[in-house]
């Protein structure tokens, strides 16, 4: 199968989605057919994080995981939705209460009764078994929220992690450059002392070290803000990141173009086993339910009753049975209007789950060729920053022998710069669309802090 046929595969499933009369309920994911497994096939690392090599990274993923605040939020709604799910399940099953009553008036004798009560509503037409079905869909909708919103935690913390590392980058590199213009600029006074040069080069120089430096606060606040970035998401203090910081390396590693071709040759149909896919699917499902459950409001329903118990001045027990049959007949239109509200809200969860698969599809793509399209950028620039270094250092050693200008060595110097500035935001920026393919295509598997189960 080409991959012209795989994308028109997804796009005809979305379609299909769209047009049904009933939700689609997707089966279960084969061991071969989510991300993970394409992924594993091709040789690429599941444990994406791990493509890194940076033990600060995996600590500091492990820890947002464990205490992130709104992760734990959403525990809480998969812990709400599934009480919701019981309350709903127990509506199938009679209802027993235990009661006592008292009664006195003038001229009547005291009359008490104490004993049990039990109701039961026999679902005869699928009422309460579809409100049960559509509550366990919204519980596994939750579910697939709060693996979403897991995946996107991973990715935020990832980004927040390499932006500080690309601003700690420029920093080192804003010092080393403006110490070497500072060298050049102490050659310039002797120069000038000699009678080799004027003070316009002395000030010329001056003034390209001191910009230069001060591109050295610019950065530091960076690395400031995405320290603080990195504390909001793990719920900690800044000095625990700055701990976890110290253990991993200034430039982390990223796959190379091996990975590219294995990830444009992955089938575009695992991209249905994404969180926010089946999130959608499962709501669309728990809005098909409640539309049964509303047209089955249309019927008659059934509620037996059964009471037991003793009245005063009785010792023989005192019972009885009912039966009470329920059929709507004019209610002015009140059931008709809420199975059309239904009928919207599925037909507006049909189109999110279109949606959600076609915002998958474009993600994915374009995730993938900007991973390409940054190696090459990459690539080109490790020549560019070689190529300028070596000008910049011909150019101090022409300027010693007097063979060519100071504004040569500085155009010379802030070129190299200027290219080094470019090369270090593109060596993140590939690692940067290395952590963008994972979250596009729904990977966060395997990593060892709980999950609810």
């Amino acid at each position: 199968m080409n991959r012209l046929q795989r994308l028109s595969g997804l796009s005809a499933l979305a379609l299909l989605a769209a047009c049904s009369t009933t939700p689609a309920n997707l089966p279960a994911p084969g061991a071969d057919d989510t991300a993970e497994a394409a992924l594993a096939q091709a040789g690429l690392p599941v444990r994406w994080w791990e493509s890194f090599q940076d033990p600060a990274l995996d600590r500091l993923l492990g820890h947002a995981l464990v205490s992130n605040l709104d992760l734990a939020s959403a525990a809480e709604r998969i812990r709400e939705q599934r009480a919701l799910r019981r309350q709903a399940s127990a509506a199938l099953f009679p209802t027993l209460n235990a009661g006592a009553s008292a009664q006195r008036a003038s001229r009547v004798e005291p009359a008490s009764w104490y004993g049990l009560d039990l109701a039961w509503e026999i679902d005869l037409f699928g009422r309460l078994g579809a409100q049960r079905d559509a509550a366990t869909a919204e519980t596994q909708a939750t579910i697939h929220d709060y693996e979403a919103l897991r995946l996107s935690l991973m990715a935020e913390v990832a980004v927040a992690y390499l932006q500080l590392r690309l601003a700690q980058r420029q920093a080192r590199l804003a010092e080393s450059t403006g110490e070497v213009l500072r060298r050049t600029s102490d050659l310039v006074d002797a120069r000038r002392r000699m009678g080799m040069a004027s003070r316009l080069d002395s000030e010329r120089m001056v003034a390209e070290y001191e910009a230069t430096y001060a591109e050295v606060p610019v950065a530091q606040q960076q690395v400031i803000s995405s320290r603080h970035a990195l504390a909001y998401l793990l719920a900690t203090e800044v000095n625990v990141i700055d701990q976890m910081l110290d253990l991993g390396p200034e430039q982390p590693q990223v796959p190379r173009q091996e990975a590219l071709d294995a990830l444009l040759a992955m089938p575009a149909d695992t991209l249905r086993w994404r969180p926010d896919v089946q999130a959608a699917q499962r709501r669309m499902a728990a809005a098909g339910d409640m539309l049964r459950a509303e047209r089955a409001a249309r019927y008659p329903q059934l509620t037996l009753g059964l009471m037991g118990g003793f009245e005063r001045g009785t010792s023989d027990p005192a019972w009885s049975l009912g039966l009470q049959l329920l059929q709507p007949l004019f209610d002015f239109g009140r059931i008709e209007s809420r199975i059309e509200g239904a009928d919207a809200r599925l037909a507006q969860s049909r189109l999110a789950y279109e949606s959600a698969l076609r915002l998958a599809l474009r993600q994915s793509q374009t995730s993938i060729h900007g991973y390409g399209q940054a190696m090459r950028r990459q690539s080109r620039l490790d020549a560019a920053a070689a190529a300028a270094d070596n000008a910049a250092q011909l150019a101090r050693s022409q300027y010693e022998a007097g063979m060519v200008s100071l504004l040569e060595v500085l155009d010379a110097q802030r070129s190299a710069y200027d290219i080094q500035r470019s090369l270090s935001s593109a060596t993140i920026d590939v690692a940067l669309r290395w952590v963008e393919i994972y979250q596009t295509l729904g990977v966060a598997s395997e990593l060892p802090p709980s999950t609810p189960s």
